[in-house]
């Protein structure tokens, strides 16, 4: 009797427990589609507002297509001073300083460098851009080529680290033969998060070295790099590059230049050179070209001239 009672109850249990499992799979399932109901109706609502957004931007570039060179100038001018109202920004730092930038324990990271670096845009006049590369030395100052920013009265500056573009002003620039350096003081948005680079005036022959900028051969293919040049969005940033090589030769110029196989073009110009340990060793200035047999050198300023200079202008860098 007891065997066939324990054989009934267990036939018994079967149909609750299978009935259990059913109820417990339909509700998966049910969380399942709203999960997924969910997600599909937050996706359309972020499409929404992605293509109002495109509406309007595309609205804004037909306006400033319709404007002459020199009131699309005035619409920069006016974008980046309506976002400096907007923002509280630092109180002005002396020039005369030391920045006590000694060199750290462990090498920059990546987002140390792109913290450090900057994209520039120049108006040296109201027909063209010039566009360049610069990187801090110290907070509120950044370095570039003298080029970029020669014939310039307004210079816009824009990373990601600042999160909005700055008005820059020239404080100095080089003058000595052969040397092409600019010093460039920008107020510093109140959320900045900048880097600043160490440096190193010691380089060698075969030893590898990284360029970082943003060349104009990369920004014609970035979305973000369109769109801030053809004003279309003043808060777009373009994507910082890295090209990679070893120094070639050292010419003991004055000042001495760095010949290094890191592929440059216009863009690089005011970018640094670093070496393996992420050290500035130099900044990119140019390439020399070879028409004969086609072959391209990019040539940088060693940064031991570059100190000097600094020095000489009151930004005192330790290495």
């Amino acid at each position: 009797m007891t065997m066939q009672t324990d054989k009934k109850e267990s036939g018994a249990l079967w149909p609750v427990l299978l009935s259990v499992f059913l109820f417990s799979a339909c509700v998966w399932c049910g969380w399942l589609i709203y999960a997924k109901h969910a997600e599909m109706t937050q996706e359309a609502e972020a499409q929404k507002v992605k293509y109002q957004k495109l509406q309007e931007e595309a609205e804004n570039l037909r306006k400033l297509l319709r404007l002459s060179p020199c009131e699309a100038k005035e619409q920069y001018i006016k974008a980046i001073s309506t976002i400096e109202e907007n923002i509280a920004v630092h109180k002005k730092m002396p020039l005369r300083h030391n920045t006590g930038l000694d060199v750290p324990d462990s090498s920059p990271s990546v987002a140390d460098i792109e913290n450090a670096c900057v994209f520039i845009i120049g108006f040296p006049d109201n027909n063209r851009l010039v566009t360049g590369t610069g990187f801090f030395i110290a907070p509120g100052y950044v370095l570039t080529n003298r080029h970029v920013v020669d014939k310039s009265d307004e210079i816009f500056v824009t990373s990601k680290a600042l999160g909005q573009p700055a008005i820059g002003r020239v404080v100095a620039k080089s003058r000595n033969r052969g040397q092409d350096y600019a010093l460039v003081s920008i107020d510093l948005p109140k959320n900045a998060h900048i880097a600043t680079l160490p440096f190193s005036s010691t380089v060698s022959r075969t030893e590898k070295v990284g360029a970082w900028g943003y060349p104009n051969i990369i920004g014609k293919n970035d979305p973000g790099y369109a769109r801030l040049l053809k004003g279309k969005d003043f808060t777009a940033v373009p994507e910082l590059s890295y090209t990679e090589g070893v120094v070639s030769a050292i010419l003991e110029r004055k000042p001495p230049v760095i010949i290094h196989t890191a592929p440059i073009s216009p863009g690089n110009s005011g970018g640094p050179l670093l070496n393996a340990n992420g050290q500035v060793i130099g900044i990119n200035t140019m390439i020399s070209l070879d028409d004969s047999s086609f072959r391209q050198a990019s040539v940088a300023l060693a940064s031991a001239d570059l100190l000097n200079f600094l020095k000489q202008n009151g930004i005192d860098i330790q290495e």
